[in-house]
């Protein structure tokens, strides 16, 4: 894992998770591990879906989770999406309970046609997150001082990313994501010491700082198989990526005197590492079915092969991260005059297990979605909201869990370009 600090074992941090955790902008302690939270690869209308990314396929939203099904947009289309997410998060341990609230803006993103035969986009969109405060109090058997050690995390990964999709039959494209990954991974310890003479402070931060460029790749098929169903099927293969990373390590030592002297002393300053970051390997395949141009079924499995991750060249303790996933959406009738008929009412749910290891047992959850589209009368353009529910425990720990409520706002705004305008 990134954390530095190895000499606390996977025990010594469930057992600080339980004596004292304080909210940052993010979302959970157990971000302390790998790169953090791995952030969804979708919008809105993937996530009220249960996190469908591979088959999903419109004109009207953007899919960056497979970059083949940019095929959809129209010739003369322009479609921009952003997207704002509001988390409530109630963490239990086994001696308190902790909750946090956060919003912010999580995406925006762009998607144009090139050629008749290539379609494009490019957006910014949040690879993970980091954000945890852990503190440790001790009392000393020897002098009675109190020692008091506070853990903290921030930053994350983001992608700007570039997505293509070239049409090569009339049923199917394939696609290429090319991503630029940047961003600080920030861990922070301050080991304080205090008695009746004097108190000390030990602060030591490590940043790495993380800059370099990955691949995905994907593919979709669609078919109409009868009037009244409509079939897609979609993969991706993400390529194993090397993220270039410098590591800088910062130590100072700060004194204060019962008598009022202080001293400041810089014990490290310097940049210890230069290396990579390993993004394992990743895939993804799903298939969805239109029935009656009214409900759309959907299905998707995923698989991040993180137990071969490495960083700078040590292994991180990970785990191979697994998810799958389950969505509907139901318009009763898109012709209609009546608003109510025309409204998308999605539902979803997911099962699926983290990178994090605990004594030979990863960290799972389950998600439960749901969400709206809503049309803009006429435009092609959906204002989308979208729930969410999910439960976070490890195996064999009963009161150490997290649960979240999540809350999505996005626009997906369409726009017809290049369209010449008659005149009589």
């Amino acid at each position: 894992m990134l954390n530095k600090y190895k000499k606390i074992s996977a025990l010594t941090i469930i057992m600080l998770i339980a004596i004292s955790v304080f909210g940052q902008n993010t979302t959970s302690p157990f971000s302390m591990y790998g790169i953090g939270d791995i952030s969804n690869s979708g919008f809105a209308r993937n996530l009220s879906m249960g996190g469908l990314t591979s088959s999903l396929y419109s004109p009207y939203h953007l899919n960056p989770g497979n970059p083949a099904t940019y095929s959809a947009i129209g010739q003369n289309s322009f479609i921009f999406e952003i997207g704002a997410t509001a988390k409530y998060l109630k963490l239990n341990t086994p001696k308190t309970e902790f909750d946090d609230f956060n919003a912010n803006f999580s995406y925006i993103a762009i998607g144009f046609p090139v050629t008749k035969w290539w379609k494009a986009g490019v957006g910014l969109l949040p690879l993970s997150n980091i954000g945890y405060t852990i503190q440790e109090n001790i009392v000393m058997d020897y002098d009675g001082s109190e020692l008091t050690n506070t853990y903290t995390g921030e930053g994350g990964i983001t992608n700007f990313y570039f997505d293509n999709s070239f049409k090569i039959l009339k049923s199917l494209s394939i696609g290429v994501k090319l991503s630029y990954s940047f961003g600080p991974l920030v861990y922070k310890r301050v080991s304080a010491s205090v008695n009746e003479s004097s108190s000390s402070y030990i602060i030591r931060k490590d940043k790495a700082n993380i800059s370099s460029f990955n691949y995905k790749t994907g593919i979709h098929f669609h078919r109409k198989l009868s009037d009244k169903l409509f079939l897609n099927l979609g993969a991706t293969y993400g390529i194993e990526s090397e993220l270039k990373a410098t590591d800088h390590l910062f130590i100072i030592n700060s004194v204060t005197r019962s008598s009022g002297s202080s001293l400041v002393d810089t014990l490290k300053d310097e940049i210890i590492h230069e290396g990579f970051l390993e993004l394992p390997q990743s895939y993804s395949v799903g298939a969805s079915l239109l029935i009656n141009k009214k409900l759309e079924l959907g299905v998707d499995y995923s698989k991040a092969d993180w137990s071969e991750s490495k960083y700078f060249g040590e292994d991180q303790n990970l785990a191979d991260m697994e998810r799958f996933m389950f969505g509907a959406e139901f318009t009763p009738d898109y012709t209609a005059i009546s608003y109510l008929k025309i409204i998308r009412y999605r539902l979803g749910a997911n099962l699926s297990k983290s990178y994090m290891v605990y004594e030979g047992s990863q960290l799972q959850s389950y998600e439960i979605t749901a969400g709206v589209g809503l049309p803009l009368k006429r435009t092609p353009s959906i204002v989308n909201f979208a729930l969410s529910y999910q439960k976070r425990s490890i195996p064999g720990i009963e009161n150490l869990y997290e649960n979240y409520f999540s809350f999505q706002f996005n626009m997906s705004l369409h726009a017809i370009w290049f369209k010449k305008r008659k005149w009589e």
